[in-house]
């Protein structure tokens, strides 16, 4: 089907009034109404200024300015390089075409002009130049509603100040690192003040990343606002997580997650995982993995889950992280597997023990390069050597 062209606007660049009349006359029968003149290069200029055309019809010889410059200034300016511009000639040898195409024209037409060619040629390029224009609009449209979508996930994990407050409260050193390999992602992660002595930390990747996955962590955040963090049964919460998002994802999402409840009067860290990355665990200076297995949220009814506990004394430190740590490939080797991770973060630890995180994800992508092919989430807990703040 054609598109309608009857708001196109075409301009005619001639210093013969007969043919600027002859082209006016049948561009008009084909409804095309919006139509203005110049008589050179210069006046063409000044006319693309002021009408700004979709079109130009441009005659090649012509005085004061010939077409091929005003072809060549217009493709210049950034504005006017993708406009349409049907070249006018009375040449027809090889050398004055490929002259036409070199200064920027799109086509050409043959004098005298043949009416049907004329007109074709005319569609051809109108209809395309709209069809591009409705792509670009539809493309703006897009990327607006996607960076506003990214402010709404970037919204659902915490903020700066309340990650600090919370690090405050309970005598932590907490820093997280949160990247979508594209505009939305399926990565969620959040920190629970459960009561004067308990807090949560729970890691959630769903599968898959872009606006499926992205949908997903809202839907995980108003199951949260419904289903509260446990203070005390990591299992029992990450099971009823789990129900909840069967009833809600399409078949064949799912997420893995880790739950784990400090509670800084027992030194003691409670945990379930729902399949994980491993987390590492450091205590008196060497870290390890932790059990992080389980039934993936949303994939079953009957899913259990199982409680693990260890001790999380001051000193101690805490890294999550999503799977893209360990599955990305690096510039010069392969991904860096769980060993790599524990070798990582040690080196981490050693080198900036002030902001262990910072190197470490600067380490990794020095060796990994952006944009990530999944998401990534990386966050570092660890207990201070001094006494939390009251609880006010």
């Amino acid at each position: 089907m054609s598109l309608s062209l009857t708001d196109s606007r075409v301009l005619i660049v001639d210093d013969n009034d007969f043919n600027r009349k002859s082209l006016a006359l049948l561009i008009r029968r084909h409804g095309i109404a919006k139509i203005e003149f110049a008589v050179d290069g210069i006046d063409g200029l000044e006319k693309v200024k002021s009408f700004r055309p979709d079109l130009i019809l441009l005659d090649v010889a012509m005085p004061n300015m010939d077409g091929l410059e005003m072809c060549r200034q217009l493709r210049r300016s950034v504005g006017h390089s993708e406009l349409p511009i049907l070249f006018q000639t009375a040449f027809d040898s090889d050398e004055e075409q490929v002259s036409c195409f070199e200064a920027g024209g799109s086509d050409f037409i043959s004098k005298p002009i043949k009416p049907g060619e004329c007109m074709a040629r005319v569609r051809h390029q109108l209809e395309r130049r709209k069809l591009f224009s409705n792509l670009n609009a539809f493309r703006d449209r897009v990327e607006k509603e996607l960076r506003h979508a990214q402010a709404m996930q970037l919204s659902l994990l915490p903020e700066s100040w309340r990650i600090q407050t919370i690090a405050d409260r309970y005598c932590l050193s907490l820093d997280s690192h949160f990247e979508t390999s594209s505009e939305l992602g399926g990565d969620f992660w959040n920190v629970f003040e459960l009561d004067d002595h308990r807090v949560g930390f729970l890691i959630v990747d769903f599968a898959g990343h872009g606006i499926t996955a992205a949908i997903n962590t809202f839907r995980l955040h108003t199951l949260i606002e419904r289903i509260p963090a446990d203070a005390q049964d990591p299992s029992a919460w990450l099971s009823a997580l789990n129900l909840a998002l069967k009833e809600v994802l399409p078949t064949g999402q799912f997420a893995t997650a880790f739950y784990a409840i400090l509670d800084i009067a027992t030194n003691r860290l409670r945990y379930a995982g729902a399949g994980a990355p491993n987390p590492v665990l450091c205590v008196d200076g060497e870290p390890t993995l932790l059990d992080s297995a389980g039934f993936l949220l949303g994939m079953s009814r009957r899913a259990v889950y199982k409680n693990h506990e260890v001790a999380f004394p001051p000193g101690a430190y805490l890294f999550l992280y999503s799977d893209a740590l360990v599955e990305s490939p690096g510039r010069h080797s392969r991904p860096l597997g769980h060993d790599g991770v524990i070798s990582l973060v040690r080196t981490a630890a050693n080198q900036t023990p002030d902001a262990p995180l910072t190197s470490l994800v600067e380490f990794f992508f020095a060796e990994v390069d952006r944009p990530l092919r999944d998401d990534l989430t990386a966050i570092w807990v660890q207990r201070r050597r001094t006494e939390p703040l009251q609880d006010r």
